[in-house]
């Protein structure tokens, strides 16, 4: 189980925009220079969280990205979710559809793969951008 540099890159650059005045856009250039981030990389990141409703674009010489909604209100799983696509470890339901699990109907272990991601959706979901803005001051 591991998580990608997607999903780090993201949170840097969210936690960039969350940073900035929401009435002022910046740009993937200057989000990717302050954050050590690869600028084409970015793009693919911000494209994808701006299909999920986090951030929306603005065009123009003082174009750039802001934030949808307050920190407060975006959640880390969220924000994950946008960079890796899919949160779930291990997900029955998929493996049920696709019938690639022959023990669907009497896994000993269902519910306790249905039990680590539902914890691991929770503990993605108590934390929100703001959490971190609070830490840095």
């Amino acid at each position: 189980m591991k998580i990608s540099i997607n999903a780090d890159y993201i949170l840097r650059a969210m936690y960039e925009l969350a940073t900035v005045s929401n009435e002022q856009p910046i740009s993937i250039s200057k989000v990717a220079h302050n954050q050590h981030i690869p600028r084409k990389y970015l793009e693919k990141l911000f494209s994808s969280l701006k299909k999920s409703g986090i951030v929306k674009s603005t065009l123009g010489k003082n174009g750039g990205y802001i934030l949808v909604d307050n920190p407060e209100n975006i959640t880390m799983k969220k924000i994950i979710k946008a960079a890796e696509g899919q949160i779930s470890i291990h997900s029955c339901r998929d493996r049920r559809v696709d019938m690639s699990c022959e023990f669907f109907e009497n896994c000993i272990f269902k519910d306790f793969w249905n039990k680590f991601n539902s914890h691991i959706n929770s503990f993605l979901n108590s934390y929100t951008l703001a959490s971190f803005l609070k830490k840095d001051s």
